[in-house]
């Protein structure tokens, strides 16, 4: 045994002394032994080795074990009634021994975990179990079990079942009876973060805590204190969320229970930013369970009662009025502030707007359950409170156009965009007309504040919603028709200005997807001259276009044919693509320091790629359509994330006795992908140009790069590579190409350049990662 050990073995020793004032003694010398390096070296070994006879960090603990419960005897043998100094003197010894305790356990665990885990929890529960340990040492060894213990992922795996339920009934017992020792908020977090860990770790449901998540609601009514509330009701929707698949009617009448308080709470008690995160949470996670997909019924998956309904009713009356608040703080306060409303809020405005919006607006008499007084709570008779709320679209358009102020339109354009994207049908097509109309009068509005990005997104949805409209009256559609082509015109003049211009190529897109306006030449200007630049929004827009019509033969623009051998059509193509890759003139491109936005920006999986091989068909659109049919990566779909409470909500519509057509879904993808049978012709001048402008580009990148170079980076080459890389393995999945042709071709040997003789090792390395 080393001299370090040697002297901390004899100080252990000491700590069991009989006599109090002997072991104090050795209080000093023990945090003096715990700061020497070669002690804690020899510890950490001995603990690694888990040889049983050597000293290490549990032998220690065992030891400060047996301290603690040797001065919590002594404490128990002080008589309540003492002198103020002898009261001052126990306190002042209480928080000696919880900070030592606290101390040893920290020095222990600061390289990662060495004491035991069970040790460490038989340490805790035992003095959280007794009322006079608890009031002396709860709240050093609740934060020693929130920061030292439950802070430790290996930890979690070795604490059972049944430990987790325990350690969730003692602190749900704090937090609804708290003693004044420990930190109401401290409990809250550490409820929040065991269940976590219980939901995480286990499989089993603590029906108790249903019990408890409606007396810590009630609890907080009564006391009118939200201290940590936050934390109880994030707890609520982690319990929700595992276990709503197969305990949903419970946790919708715990949710019905629950709500009315919760809503009394948010009106009454004004809370913090962090409780309305977790309640609008909580809120969403009800909708969704009472209502997958957006049912309304119970014959479609709902689990809809009168009660629920009237609780329906009182949360749009809340969100409306917590809407109108936010838009009035922006309204009247001084210097920037954000003008869209939190996301979170708005979806679940939608969900509830999708619930109690009917075809026609109504007004409905509602009591406001929440604002009544519950029996045997103790508080005062307060009266029914009834008041009258409008339902329906009137009440968005007239929300929309009430107001010239951003503050007071926004977050109405917000919901609206929501509310049909998610629910397309349940735009009446009578209201069709009237909304489209208000949007249009505010799209001309572009100078006069932030609204002009939230009226072309919902004007957006809008298109889209109407493309799956199927039972338009001919009235209406005449009546759509003259305003999206009013629209369209406003938009096509809106893509020269950059704060909007990713909004205003996805209207444009989205009428030429539902076929909502006639078109002309001039659309094509766009993507062959200077009005804008190419970007990764004008892309997809123009992959729809190209999908949609077939490329004219020419524009009257000012192009010039430079060969007498090449067809008209193949002007237009030609600017099109020097469009997309910046190579207006050669000469252009020796003098420009720049380098193309093609490079400087990442674009979506092969779009780019896929239009300028089209560009060189014979047949742009029969291109573009082929290259859609195509099955899509699967890596690239798998990036696209569901919400997690999706599956779930699935599980519930499957209940119903209702006609599926997932089989009708599945044959028509099954015929989709067999609709590739068709070749390709490809113009090999337009290939010749597309290979030279390509070529120019990746050798002035080359040519620019080098250890110094400010202009060229990694990402630079790796787009570069990308692109070259993609357009071989498009025109090979043609058919135009053979593989083994296009591993020969000059742009493979120029794509191998960077990976070969790039900049450095790192370049090599960034590019080989992103391939």
């Amino acid at each position: 045994m080393s001299l370090a050990l040697h002297d901390l073995l004899v100080c252990c020793r000491r700590l069991e002394n009989e006599k109090a004032v002997e072991r104090r003694k050795e209080i000093e010398n023990l945090k003096r032994l715990l700061r020497d390096s070669e002690t804690v070296l020899q510890l950490d070994r001995n603990s690694d080795s888990k040889q049983g006879k050597q000293l290490n960090w549990d032998a220690v603990f065992s030891v400060l074990q047996k301290y603690f419960q040797k001065e919590l005897k002594n404490l128990q043998l002080t008589k309540p009634n003492a002198s103020a100094s002898t009261q001052t003197t126990r306190q002042k010894k209480i928080q000696e021994v919880g900070s030592l305790v606290k101390y040893f356990i920290r020095c222990a665990n600061k390289r990662g975990p060495r004491l035991k885990c069970q040790e460490l929890l038989i340490y805790v529960m035992e003095i959280i179990r007794d009322p006079t340990s608890c009031a002396a040492y709860g709240s050093d060894c609740s934060s020693i079990l929130l920061k030292d213990i439950l802070s430790v992922r290996r930890y979690w795996c070795e604490i059972s079942q049944q430990q987790w339920s325990e350690l969730l009934t003692l602190y749900g017992h704090l937090y609804l009876k708290p003693s004044g020792n420990i930190n109401r908020v401290l409990v809250a977090r550490i409820i929040h973060t065991l269940m976590r860990g219980y939901c995480f770790q286990t499989d089993g449901l603590c029906s108790d805590m249903l019990v408890f998540f409606s007396k810590a609601m009630q609890s907080a009514r009564q006391e009118k204190n939200t201290a940590g509330l936050d934390h109880i009701v994030g707890a609520m929707n982690i319990f929700c969320n595992k276990f709503a698949d197969n305990c949903r009617i419970r946790i919708c009448k715990v949710g019905e229970e629950i709500l009315p308080t919760v809503l009394y709470i948010w009106t009454q008690y004004r809370p913090k930013d962090s409780l309305k995160e977790s309640i609008i949470e909580l809120f969403r996670l009800q909708v969704h369970i009472h209502h997958p997909k957006g049912a309304k019924t119970q014959g479609r998956g709902a689990y809809d009662l009168t009660k629920w309904q009237s609780i329906l009713h009182n949360l749009y009356d809340l969100l409306v009025n917590e809407i109108n608040l936010i838009s009035s703080r922006g309204r009247y306060s001084s210097g920037s502030r954000n003008v869209a409303v939190k996301e979170n809020l708005i979806e679940l405005m939608a969900d509830i707007c999708h619930q109690v919006f009917t075809e026609d607006t109504k007004v409905l008499e509602i009591t406001q359950s929440y604002a009544v007084s519950q029996r045997g709570t103790g508080e005062d008779t307060v009266p029914n409170k009834r008041r009258r709320i409008e339902l329906g679209w009137g009440v968005i358009r007239d929300n929309v156009q009430r107001s010239q102020k951003d503050f007071d339109v926004i977050p109405w354009l917000q919901i609206t965009s929501q509310l049909v994207s998610k629910y397309p049908m349940s735009l009446p097509n009578s209201e069709l007309p009237a909304l489209l109309s208000v949007l249009h009068q505010l799209l001309p509005q572009q100078r006069r504040g932030e609204r002009t990005p939230y009226v072309l997104k919902c004007l957006t949805e809008i298109a889209l919603c109407q493309n799956q409209k199927t039972d338009l009256k001919s009235t209406h559609k005449l009546e759509l028709q003259r305003t999206w082509a009013k629209i369209w015109t406003l938009t096509i003049r809106s893509i020269s200005l950059q704060q909007i211009e990713v909004e205003s190529f996805g209207l444009l897109g989205a009428m030429i997807q539902g076929n909502l306006v006639v078109t002309d030449k001039e659309l094509w200007k766009i993507f062959s001259g200077p009005a804008c630049k190419p970007s990764s929004s004008a892309v997809c827009c123009l992959s729809l276009v190209m999908s949609a019509y077939s490329v004219p033969e020419n524009l009257d623009i000012g192009m010039e044919q430079n060969s007498s051998e090449r067809n008209l059509g193949s002007v237009l193509r030609e600017a099109m693509m020097k469009w997309l890759l910046s190579s207006y003139l050669e000469e252009e491109i020796e003098e420009c320091a720049e380098l193309p936005p093609v490079l400087c920006s990442d674009y979506p999986h092969l779009v780019l790629q896929k239009i300028l091989v089209s560009l060189t068909m014979k047949n742009c659109r029969a291109s573009m359509i082929f290259f859609q049919n195509d099955a899509k990566c699967e890596q690239h779909e798998q990036g696209k994330e569901e919400n997690d409470f999706s599956g779930i909500e699935e599980l519930y519509l499957q209940t119903t006795f209702d006609e599926m057509d997932i089989f009708t879904s599945f044959a028509v993808n099954v015929a989709d992908k067999n609709v590739t049978g068709l070749r390709l012709a490809i113009n090999e001048n337009l290939r010749e140009t597309l290979e030279n402008c390509l070529l120019a580009m990746s050798e002035k990148l080359l040519s620019s790069c080098g250890p110094k170079s400010k202009v060229v980076a990694a990402e630079h080459l790796v787009r570069c590579v990308k692109l070259l890389v993609g357009v071989l393995g498009c025109y090979c999945y043609t058919g135009i190409f053979k593989e083994e042709d296009a591993c020969k071709s000059a742009l493979f040997q120029n794509a191998k350049v960077p990976m070969y003789e790039g900049i450095s090792l790192r370049f090599s390395c960034c590019i080989f990662t992103s391939l």
